[in-house]
């Protein structure tokens, strides 16, 4: 069961969270995830943290936020990485652990700072000041590096967004209708306070003063590809049997999860194959599932994974309402080991705000990797 959860408001790349480590981010979130659950942090029996840029400092990162949020040294903690599903595979794990019986209450989430992602000198070790030295800019080459350039060249984000325009015929229009569309439901959610819930003020020093910041920094024009973001989500999980002894509130509970994996030159499908997936374990239909939040990576993986689920999934729609109703990663970024933790806390408090039952958040791994989870809201 999901009895609480939590999220820092999303930060521009180097915006109003760029001072902020991942670390934390992550500690913040995870106070106020065991704040909302009004439980003593000692019932905790594990943390377990996404983090996608994982630095040789601080290591293991969350641990390091775990003791930065002062829980109790005797808890253990780990750090998982799947590029940009690393949060919901945070969460993943702690569900499989409570479902075999290794723990009863599990605290898991993702967190990133990706404004303060750092440049890398290689080669500096053998050769620092010669010409085999390298300088490189570590978020295009963390994409680049999802998978062997021998075998694929160099792959990013935006060059498996053209293979989908490629291989869909998508027009201008289309993408940039798509990406605008996000902008405009995610202003409109900011405007009607529908985030209030689900994020939790942040305290920034800015010299000797203190601001909290309490609102995603949206983007001011709608990219067609998801820009850098700050931020943590965090979810506090628990066995029905603690649930219940406790008297938690049961926001959510999970239903089932669909992994999946593809070519890397088309990494989005493994998100649409993974979705199916999930719906497949659960017995149920895409057209049952009331509130979708798919990570935006690009307008144009978007579109392509429409299509799929409307083909192989049995859609009767076109599926924007359903999906991010409150906008998507294309207007409020993409904090890469945050971003599953995020989807899913924006479906528990979704379906809550709408009386719904079922959601499903679905993510892409770099790699050509994806993640999706359905959960069943049973308060309504």
């Amino acid at each position: 069961m999901l009895v609480s959860a939590a999220r820092t408001p999303l930060g521009a790349f180097c915006g109003k969270l760029e001072g902020l480590s991942e670390q934390q981010l992550g500690a913040a979130a995870m106070r106020e995830a065991i704040r909302r659950a009004e439980i003593e942090p000692a019932m905790i029996d594990e943390v377990i943290v996404g983090l996608a840029k994982q630095t040789s400092r601080p290591s293991n990162g969350g641990r390091h936020a775990m003791l930065l949020a002062r829980l109790p040294e005797n808890i253990p903690a780990y750090t998982v990485q799947r590029q940009s599903a690393s949060g919901l595979q945070a969460v993943v794990n702690g569900f499989w652990a409570i479902r075999c019986g290794d723990a009863a209450m599990i605290l898991a989430g993702g967190m990133e700072s990706m404004s303060q992602i750092p440049f890398e000198v290689r080669n500096a070790r053998y050769d620092f000041t010669g010409k085999g030295r390298e300088i490189s800019d570590a978020i295009p080459a963390q994409e680049a590096g999802a998978q062997p350039e021998e075998r694929y060249g160099i792959l990013t984000m935006a060059q498996v967004a053209e293979n989908f325009i490629r291989k869909y015929r998508f027009s201008e229009r289309e993408l940039e209708a798509f990406a605008g569309g996000s902008l405009q439901k995610a202003l409109s959610a900011e405007d009607k306070g529908l985030f209030r819930e689900e994020i939790f003020p942040v305290a920034v020093k800015k010299g000797k003063k203190e601001e909290s910041i309490d609102r995603d920094e949206l983007q001011k024009k709608a990219p067609l590809l998801a820009p850098p973001a700050d931020g943590a989500a965090m979810c506090l999980l628990a066995s029905r049997e603690k649930t219940t002894a406790l008297g938690l509130p049961a926001l959510a509970e999970i239903v089932s999860v669909g992994i999946a994996a593809v070519d890397p030159r088309y990494a989005g499908m493994a998100v649409a194959e993974a979705g199916l997936k999930a719906l497949r374990q659960s017995g149920l239909t895409l057209q049952e599932i009331e509130v979708i939040e798919l990570n935006e990576m690009s307008a144009a993986e978007c579109l392509a994974i429409f299509r799929e689920w409307q083909v192989r999934g049995g859609a009767r729609d076109t599926l924007a309402e359903r999906v991010n109703p409150s906008g998507g990663a294309l207007s409020m970024g993409n904090p890469w080991g945050a971003a599953g933790a995020v989807l899913l806390t924006k479906v528990i408090y979704g379906l809550r705000r709408k009386g719904g039952r079922i959601g499903m958040a679905a993510v892409t791994a770099e790699g050509g990797q994806g993640m999706a989870m359905i959960v069943r809201n049973d308060s309504c």
